[in-house]
């Protein structure tokens, strides 16, 4: 940290909903952090008080943090959610959280120190783990970062929008300055689906101002039956595609994004026909990205799956 800035305070922000095991276990990643958060902020969109008690019973008084707490009675739904807890933080820099996904103990160490170093840089990340339903680190997870391009030659500032563009900045785990992030809001205005995290982060991109990765474990993803990470992954790569297409124009599409926009292509293609989007998919099917695959076994299928009424 620079000795002529003061440090910047943070705050950690968790939607939840039905899950209040996860939510608790989740917390107390943030209370086993070698530096504390100013506050954390709990948005609860359960139909039920099951985990209202928890919070108020089990978790308030242990909380070596303030924990600020709203149930919403009816629910806002992720998107309002999401940026309803942004408008009560009070904290210079956001730390994003699912309820079902817990940190490391120096992740906000290690996500802050970059953002306090360097105030050109709007937003931090770290690598990732997946996780099954009980904790316990999948066999050979730490290989999805290289996918998503989160690679040691890439530790530290990165352009904001590529890395946006391409989901190096994951959807979950990182760190954000609390005036960028509320510049652009959370809310998709309906257009990203169950993207929304990926849109979020393309749109904080496109400010124009440099992401920061950690080389450095950070953060955890868990895959459960119900969870957003699992449901999302097809509706991800349809909406992903359609927006960098749309949004993207050819000249700004580093080698990065065209490699990105090549992995997802496929199963965009997929999730296109069968929601009936046709126009879509057969652009998709005959475009760079795809054009080469055509005459393969899976892409005879695609074209098939595409021209089926």
């Amino acid at each position: 940290m620079k000795n002529n800035e003061s440090p910047l305070t943070v705050s950690v922000i968790i939607p939840t909903y039905h899950r209040p095991v996860y939510l608790k276990e989740t917390i107390e990643s943030v209370w086993a952090q070698t530096i504390l958060p100013k506050e954390i902020i709990i948005g609860d969109d359960s139909k039920d008080d099951e985990t209202e008690k928890m919070v108020i019973i089990d978790l308030i008084p242990l909380s070596p943090v303030p924990i600020r707490y709203f149930h919403h009675k009816p629910s806002l739904r992720e998107v309002k959610n999401v940026d309803f807890q942004y408008s009560k933080t009070t904290g210079d820099l956001v730390l994003h959280l699912h309820d079902d996904d817990p940190v490391y103990p120096r992740c906000i160490e290690l996500l802050k120190e970059p953002l306090q170093d360097h105030p050109e840089a709007i937003a931090s990340f770290g690598l990732q783990h997946i996780i099954d339903e009980d904790g316990n680190i999948t066999p050979g997870s730490e290989k999805v970062n290289a996918v998503f391009f989160r690679t040691a030659s890439r530790e530290g500032l990165n352009d904001g929008f590529i890395a946006g563009a391409i989901s190096m900045f994951p959807n979950n785990g990182f760190m954000v300055r609390r005036d960028a992030a509320l510049s652009i809001g959370y809310s998709d205005n309906g257009r990203a689906g169950l993207a929304t995290d990926f849109y979020f982060g393309f749109r904080l991109g496109k400010i124009g101002k440099p992401f920061y990765f950690v080389n450095d474990f950070t953060a955890k993803v868990r895959l459960t039956a119900n969870s957003q990470s699992r449901t999302s992954v097809s509706d991800n790569a349809y909406r992903a595609v359609k927006i960098l297409l749309e949004d993207c124009p050819e000249n700004l599409r580093s080698p990065e994004i065209n490699q990105s926009l090549r992995n997802r292509i496929p199963l965009a293609i997929t999730i296109a026909a069968n929601k009936k989007d046709r126009k879509s998919a057969f652009k998709w099917l005959f475009s760079r990205y795809y054009r080469d695959k055509l005459l393969t076994p899976r892409g005879i299928k695609r074209l098939l799956l595409t021209i089926t009424p």
